[in-house]
């Protein structure tokens, strides 16, 4: 260990000696390990991150289609909906869901209020407890009910100023008055990078409020609902898929003018939520990464110049018993130090780059709001960061510690770029 730290401190110094080579690498490391980490930031939040959900790998998003008419992934019939609720083996629960606007008024000024109507069962689905009050009753969810609303924590902190004394209170939405029974916990958002027909959905909900479907929204034929279902503990979406198939099957026989050529299709809702984008991230990433690929050739080509330049140096730390390992060791060490070096600032350049990627990105991401600088992508930045040290480092560093004895001892110091002393090398050594 003692050895390592000398070799660190000796290294440090003798990059500084020479601070235009080192600030040219260190900010050529900075940009293409920056640009890294920026787009690593994205495919973190997008594609990697689990959905904020209890066991979110059980959470299916189911669709209904019709490949005879060329229709794919088409919202459900609430009515089937309930028949799959009923007669399915494989799911704990299964809920619906869509999306309106409700007009608040006599609180304040009006306002238009993004709201999510769903089943009474959708947060117990997805494992979601309200921070005050409670979630919907399975009898609030019937034609005729008592009308309540669950209010989004944005909302309750925005318009009605934190106030815990709002369970209870009525609000009038839509001309129509409605008991506050609930309060949603901070960042609880549902749907998250909701995607359909090329909208992403990544505001947060105003309000949530039950279904309660009319006779209208109930008919067989009425294809306007979105469907969630988890998954029993143990059940494979083949084996759900499989069940819901005969479902559907019987019911094309029992109703055949709403249900004729209509099937079912079962999609894992983290893959329903990235599948669109996954193809263009990785492009991108891919993209930075050959950016990367060429710093770290531009680096090994100034590592090879500087190297020719130190030959006299090599040759003598050979002469005075320095192994080849020994070596190499020495000039990888200075490597990872540019490339370490290099990777500091290149996080602290991904902490703006991953706003300018949040300010022009497209409107049909998902999760965009979620994007930041974890311990995850400090990681990355440290495994980016070592490994390129060791690939622009390399071959320099194999090249430099093979010198040429005879000749290099035969050259004068004229030309030479600094070389120590021979006793200072046999003191390092």
């Amino acid at each position: 260990m003692e050895g390592l730290i000398r070799e660190i401190r000796y290294a440090i110094r003798g990059l500084l000696k020479q601070p235009v080579f080192t600030a040219i690498a260190v900010i050529t490391l900075a940009l293409g390990i920056g640009a890294n980490t920026a787009m690593f930031s994205v495919i973190n939040a997008v594609l990697l991150r689990p959905l904020p959900y209890h066991e979110p790998h059980r959470l299916v998003t189911i669709w209904e289609e019709s490949p005879q008419r060329g229709m794919y992934e088409v919202p459900v019939s609430f009515a089937n909906l309930r028949d799959w609720v009923d007669q399915n083996h494989t799911f704990d629960q299964i809920s619906a869901y869509t999306f309106t606007n409700l007009n608040l008024t006599g609180a304040g000024e009006p306002a238009r209020l993004s709201t999510v109507r769903s089943s009474a069962n959708l947060f117990s689905l997805v494992g979601a407890t309200p921070l005050l009050g409670r979630a919907f009753l399975p009898e609030e969810d019937k034609e005729g009910a008592n009308r309540v609303v669950i209010l989004g924590h944005g909302l309750w902190q925005s318009r009605f100023g934190s106030d815990t004394r709002i369970i209870g209170q009525s609000l009038t939405l839509n001309n129509q008055s409605y008991t506050v029974v609930g309060v949603m916990s901070p960042g609880f958002q549902f749907p998250v990078g909701f995607g359909y027909m090329g909208k992403v959905l990544n505001e947060s909900i105003d309000l949530y409020v039950p279904i309660a479907a009319t006779s209208q929204e109930s008919a067989r034929g009425s294809y306007s609902f979105f469907s969630l279902g988890r998954l029993k503990p143990g059940v494979t979406i083949d084996q759900a898929r499989a069940d819901m198939t005969a479902i559907e099957s019987r019911l094309e026989q029992q109703y055949p003018d709403g249900n004729s050529g209509v099937g079912i299709s079962l999609v894992p809702t983290q893959e329903q939520t990235v599948k669109e984008i996954r193809p263009a991230l990785l492009v991108l990433l891919g993209a930075v990464a050959f950016l990367l690929l060429i710093a770290c050739a531009n680096i090994a080509n100034l590592l090879l110049a500087r190297a020719a330049s130190r030959q006299k140096e090599m040759s003598i730390r050979a002469a005075l018993g320095a192994s080849r390992r020994r070596v190499l060791r020495m000039l990888l060490t200075e490597s990872l130090i540019l490339s370490l070096a290099g990777g500091c600032l290149g996080l602290l350049l991904a902490f703006w780059g991953t706003q300018a990627l949040m300010a022009l990105a497209p409107d049909n991401i998902p999760r965009m709001n979620e994007v930041g600088v974890d311990a995850r992508v400090f990681g990355f930045t440290l495994a980016v960061s070592l490994i390129t040290g060791i690939v622009f480092g390399l071959i320099p560093a194999l090249h430099a510690a093979k010198p040429d004895l005879n000749a290099a001892l035969k050259e004068g110091s004229k030309g030479s770029m600094g070389a120590p002393p021979a006793s200072a090398l046999a003191a390092f050594w």
